[in-house]
């Protein structure tokens, strides 16, 4: 939804209506980063808090908060928990940060919008302040100091990141006939064992693959980029500095969501789910658990809705689920894909405390209390030193999740993206609702010109 609205250039009444209960709200609370002339200095931090508890975003920062105040008498940490999906935290997160008496001064930012955040100007450039902290320069993996950076500044410190890749039921395949120690070597063998489980276990989705507007960028990043980064078309070409559309890529990966939703042969969830923003909860959280899907295509923090602390408990979990990497097109070089994302915390340009809100940063980010997180959060940690960490080190299929990152990639990082990320999941849905892929291809092609410029665009070869 942020993302449409910015898009479109104006906010609608109801949303105008918003700003002005959230602005009434907070400014009847004292406003963000608040102080007296005697008193101590406030320092506001939001994120997102959503579905069932437990919270780790709320369990780490109330361990920061004790830690700030205890050492630093002159701060208080104020605790500003966003309840929202995710594409309503973008929307409400836009909302508070237009306004310098709603504006927090740490927010909690999904690193593909840090670019277009950064060109609002709600965010603050943080390269002073990390050009005296040597523990990011020397700790922090390079492509996880890369991934928050926009023209040449840094704007947020990772929390975490993630990989992406196929998870499966054992006890599926093997109702289907299928090898429990999987590793599929093209699309062709998950389509393949897709079909399989839908022929020989009935009562289980064959498929998962977010796709369509309600899942917002999980559609664009966990099931369309997987599919196109394992084409031989990019979605952005780093050598000519241009959008690539139309391209054989895009039209194979279309072809396959196609394939997932063809209402005749369906392999993929049923709109009623798919089509829904709980979709990733109802896959998680209750049809994985319950053994109604044979085969995921999502992230690696899905395993934390099973761990003890988790939504969804699940003890047998580690015996039934098997994981695989997710294959190019052909099994073409490099043989493999995934997409590593994830959040970064970032200062607001309108913080009137941008000094101690750094101080808040370094303490929440220090070794111990960020491994605690990034475990409890399912995380794959953006710290080198914290691999080490016997919490984080011990945790399930934290091998293999670091094997992914060599081959990694990531989404373009440009202002444009977020509004060529909503016409992926446009296009998702036109193929879901049963429009051709090359007509979508053409429509979503005028789309990308139209948002980057003609100029800015080419077509794949």
């Amino acid at each position: 939804m942020r993302r449409l609205l910015k898009s479109l250039g104006y906010f609608p009444l109801s949303f105008i209506v918003v700003l002005f209960c959230v602005a009434t709200v907070l400014q009847a609370c004292g406003g963000p980063s608040t102080s007296n002339s005697n008193g101590p200095v406030t320092i506001t931090v939001a994120f997102q808090q959503f579905g069932p508890p437990p919270y780790p975003e709320q369990a780490w920062w109330t361990a920061v908060k004790q830690r700030v105040e205890a050492a630093n008498p002159n701060i208080k940490v104020k605790l500003e928990p966003i309840i929202a999906s995710e594409g309503d935290y973008y929307t409400k997160l836009d909302l508070m940060m237009r306004s310098s008496s709603t504006a927090p001064d740490l927010v909690r930012e999904d690193s593909f919008l840090v670019s277009s955040d950064v060109t609002a100007g709600y965010l603050a450039p943080l390269d002073k302040y990390l050009a005296t902290w040597p523990e990011y320069s020397q700790q922090w993996f390079p492509s996880m100091q890369k991934i928050s950076t926009f023209n040449g500044h840094n704007y947020g410190v990772m929390d975490g990141t993630d990989v992406r890749l196929v998870w499966y039921n054992k006890s599926v395949f093997q109702k289907a006939g299928l090898p429990t120690n999987w590793q599929p070597q093209s699309w062709a063998d998950i389509l393949a064992a897709s079909r399989a489980i839908k022929a020989k276990v009935p009562g289980v989705i064959p498929l998962n693959l977010y796709s369509g507007v309600p899942m917002d960028e999980a559609s664009s990043m966990q099931g369309f980029e997987m599919l196109l980064y394992g084409t031989k078309n990019p979605l952005y070409d780093y050598t000519t500095n241009k959008w690539v559309t139309p391209s054989q890529g895009l039209l194979d990966a279309l072809n396959f969501v196609k394939q997932v939703y063809n209402p005749s042969d369906l392999l993929g969830p049923t709109n009623d789910i798919a089509l829904s923003t709980q979709a990733a909860n109802t896959i998680d959280q209750q049809l994985i658990p319950q053994g109604k899907v044979g085969i995921d295509i999502d992230g690696s923090w899905v395993s934390s809705n099973w761990y003890p602390t988790g939504p969804s408990p699940w003890p047998q979990w580690q015996q039934t689920m098997g994981v695989a990497k997710m294959p190019t097109e052909f099994g073409q070089a490099p043989n493999y894909v995934t997409l590593s994302g994830g959040w970064a915390y970032s200062i607001t340009s309108r913080s009137t405390h941008p000094n101690q809100a750094f101080q808040v940063i370094k303490t929440a980010f220090s070794q111990d209390l960020l491994a605690s997180y990034d475990v409890q959060a399912g995380q794959v940690t953006p710290r080198q030193d914290i691999v080490n960490v016997p919490a984080y080190h011990n945790a399930p299929l934290s091998s293999f999740y670091t094997s992914l990152v060599a081959f990694s990639q990531f989404r373009p990082a440009f202002t444009a993206y977020p509004k060529i990320s909503l016409q992926i999941d446009n296009a998702m849905q036109q193929v879901m609702s049963g429009q051709s892929p090359s007509t979508v291809v053409t429509s979503f092609s005028q789309a990308v010109s139209s948002i980057a410029g003609s100029s800015n665009i080419e077509q794949g070869t």
